[in-house]
């Protein structure tokens, strides 16, 4: 078994610590139409759950870093669903590699079809890069998800970060390392305590997989702005990964009616920095959208 960043680790950092909490902890392994062995962490609540929500991770983050947020959700009767990103987080096979944009894509749509109760509101969430991902997930599938909600997005990345080349190319080898700087998602003891010391995070990627994300990217705003389900958008004041501004403008060019913003005082890891805010907006949410 991987070494997985303990709970009491986590806590050590943010206060995660609530009593009687009315939740469980699942791992899954999903098989995905080529074969490949998908890990996914569920937090459920021990009560029927009243809405779920699909949170993909970013670049070079994986599920457990959403733990923070996941475990609120959980108790306050959100089922939460956090696949880890082939190559990523406990997925060992073809590290920092996917083989293309649909794979990635109909991965996420056989983990919710996998997830889906009748009756029980799904709602596709992303973190940082995970947003980008989950706007190109919600394009063709808009019917099966009540809401999209982005936290600490980067479609538009910082401009020192926007700038810099990376190496694309056919190659599925994880020779290259990625362009998040984790030292940016916070400056708190979450970096050195969890950050650093986390075996599971990805450290290289593949020219592939550059390609594949340079491919996410494309049109993003336009993607974005063509969306009718109605959208939360989570930013953090004190982002450094990403450019807040340009968010914002494309929020206010969104095509859907119902879109709400809210901006918390944080660094990129909202869930390092701001777990209980985080929630707390989402959860507000999750009542108005279901």
């Amino acid at each position: 078994m991987p070494n997985i960043i303990s709970l009491d680790q986590i806590r050590k950092f943010v206060d995660t610590t609530m009593s009687n909490v009315a939740i469980s902890e699942s791992l899954h392994e999903i098989t995905s139409a080529d074969g490949y062995q998908c890990n996914v962490r569920c937090w459920r609540p021990k009560s029927p759950a009243v809405s779920k929500v699909i949170i993909l991770h970013g670049v070079v983050s994986h599920s457990d870093w959403l733990r923070p947020i996941a475990e609120r959700l959980a108790n306050h009767r959100v089922e939460v669903i956090c696949p880890d990103r082939r190559g990523a987080g406990l997925n060992h096979q073809a590290r920092g590699d996917a083989p293309n944009i649909e794979t990635l894509i109909s991965d996420v749509d056989l983990i919710r079809n996998e997830f889906s109760v009748p009756g029980v509101p799904m709602h596709l969430a992303g973190f940082c890069w995970g947003a980008t991902y989950a706007i190109r997930c919600i394009e063709k599938s808009q019917a099966a998800y009540r809401s999209l909600i982005l936290l600490a997005p980067s479609l538009f990345p910082a401009a020192d970060i926007g700038s810099r080349i990376i190496e694309m190319g056919p190659s599925d080898v994880a020779s290259e390392t990625p362009l998040v700087p984790t030292d940016r998602f916070t400056s708190g003891p979450a970096y050195d305590e969890y950050i650093v010391p986390d075996t599971l995070r990805t450290k290289a990627v593949s020219p592939r997989f550059n390609a594949i994300m340079a491919q996410m990217t494309s049109m993003i705003p336009i993607r974005w702005a063509k969306l009718t389900v109605p959208c939360l958008m989570v930013l953090a004041e004190n982002d450094r990964l990403a450019d807040n501004d340009k968010h914002v403008q494309a929020f206010a060019r969104l095509k859907t009616l119902e879109k709400k913003m809210t901006t918390l005082h944080s660094e990129h890891g909202l869930q390092f920095d701001a777990p209980e805010e985080t929630a707390h907006a989402v959860i507000s949410w999750l009542e108005c959208a279901n």
